[in-house]
C-alpha cells in the first residue's frame, strides 16, 4: 500500500464559500478508481498555527498514485481549486 498525506494552508482571505468549494473538489477525487481510501477534513481550529486542511489518500502502490495524479478529475482539482486557494502545502508519502 502507498499513502500520501497532504496538509495545506489557504490563501489569506479565503472565504467560507471558497473553502467549501475546495472541499467539494477534494470529495470529487473519490471517483478516481486508483484512490482506494481517502480521509480529509478541515483543521479543528484549536491552535492558531495549524494548517487548514488535510488529505490522507491510500493507493495500491506508487504507480496507482501516479495514474491518480494524471486523471482529469485530479487535474481539474489542481487547476481550479488547489492552485488558486492553497498558499502552502506539505506532502509526505510512504509505503505501508
Amino acid at each position: 500500500m502507498f499513502r500520501q498525506v497532504m496538509v495545506c494552508t489557504f490563501v489569506e482571505g479565503a472565504t467560507p464559500e471558497q473553502r467549501q468549494a475546495y472541499r467539494n473538489a477534494v470529495e470529487a477525487l473519490r471517483e478516481i478508481p486508483e484512490l482506494l481510501e481517502m480521509k480529509c477534513g478541515a483543521d479543528a481550529g484549536h491552535f492558531e498555527d495549524n494548517y487548514d486542511f488535510v488529505i490522507v489518500a491510500d493507493f495500491a502502490d506508487f504507480e496507482s498514485a501516479r495514474r491518480y495524479v494524471a486523471n482529469p478529475v485530479h487535474q481539474i482539482y489542481v487547476r481550479d481549486h488547489a492552485s488558486k486557494l492553497v498558499s502552502q502545502r506539505v506532502i509526505v508519502q510512504h509505503d505501508w
